[in-house]
């Protein structure tokens, strides 16, 4: 098992998940440090607080429904630069020995830091994080997602933003987890009449799910390594239609629900849409990660939240996705 390039800093955790059987649960676990840090971590429950007095509204298309969500905390994230020449300068935040003094994690397996996200946007809202400092990279780390949706439960979902999709710190793996059932994208998962079944074999079932302005491919499963299988090729297949030797372009979430784990991979094409870089009243300040893609629009500025539409959205969504006869060709491939 992976242990960290350096010695941890004893102080910085608050516990330790191993998986051995009669011990605390994981989702236990992190319910104590999302309390522990409320309570002694000042600028944490400050942000928290902000989190929660967020504006938020719903607005819909035809039968779909999405979120709109205010939230100047996330400016930094929304805002940041990510080119490599300033990934390179700028100290990387997710190392341990960069986190602030007060932050303390969950030590899981031995291989991963489970911290309070200090700019939430659930609650409570973590980001997992690899001991070494290692690029955004979610083949080789197949195996641990499917481990932490296991380990935390049908309570949480756990989601990935590609490096150059969404994640804030490309230079250093990380996941996400939030409470399962807070975005839109969960719910409409539930109404099969939007899902297209493509394939259902070897304990595995695959296919397309429509969504407003965007595609979601959709797999379930329940031996692991089939699902660990079947998302290497997933992943060799959108590379090689897109034509990329790097990771392909996607977010994803997982769950592990009634014995399934779940999983849903937006393929992507853009970052941020023309209007980011727009000036005046042509310019929306929103980032799509996965969380976005997922349903909840993150809004930084009160012009944004409010000017915000399902036309707007699902405009956003065509220009950042695959368009619909590549996510076939994909799916031919898979076939």
């Amino acid at each position: 098992m992976e242990t960290a390039d350096y010695e941890l800093t004893p102080d910085r955790i608050w516990s330790e998940f191993d998986g051995a059987p009669g011990g605390m649960s994981l989702a236990s676990m992190c319910g104590e440090l999302f309390s522990q840090q409320l309570f002694n971590w000042q600028e944490f429950a400050l942000a928290h607080m902000n989190m929660k007095g967020a504006w938020l509204r719903e607005i819909t298309s035809g039968s779909h429904t999405l979120l709109v969500q205010f939230n100047q905390g996330r400016t930094v994230s929304a805002t940041a630069a990510l080119d490599a020449g300033t990934i390179r300068r700028r100290p990387c935040f997710l190392c341990e020995y960069h986190l602030p003094a007060a932050q303390k994690a969950v030590l899981y397996r031995e291989t991963f830091l489970i911290l309070v996200n200090p700019y939430p946007i659930f609650s409570p809202h973590y980001t997992v994080v690899h001991v070494n400092h290692e690029p955004q990279e979610l083949e080789g780390h197949l195996g641990a997602l499917l481990s932490l949706a296991h380990d935390l439960g049908p309570a949480f979902t756990v989601f990935y933003n590609g490096p150059r999709c969404g994640a804030s710190a490309p230079d250093h793996h990380h996941f996400q987890v939030c409470p399962a059932g807070m975005l839109p994208v969960e719910r409409a998962w539930e109404e099969e009449e939007r899902e297209i079944l493509i394939a259902d074999r070897d304990g595995l079932s695959f296919g397309v799910l429509r969504l407003p302005g965007r595609n979601a491919l959709f797999a379930e499963g329940n031996v692991p390594e089939t699902l660990e299988a079947f998302l290497k090729r997933l992943i060799r297949a959108m590379g090689e239609v897109v034509g990329s030797e790097e990771e392909p372009m996607l977010n994803l979430f997982c769950t592990k629900k009634e014995g399934r784990w779940r999983l849903l991979i937006f393929p992507r094409r853009k970052h941020r849409p023309d209007a980011y870089y727009q000036e005046g009243k042509n310019s929306v300040l929103v980032t799509p990660g996965a969380v976005e893609m997922g349903g909840l629009l993150i809004t930084i500025r009160e012009d944004d939240f409010l000017k915000m539409t399902s036309a707007l959205a699902e405009e956003i969504y065509r220009e950042v996705s695959l368009p619909t006869e590549v996510i076939e060709e994909i799916v031919n491939r898979m076939k």
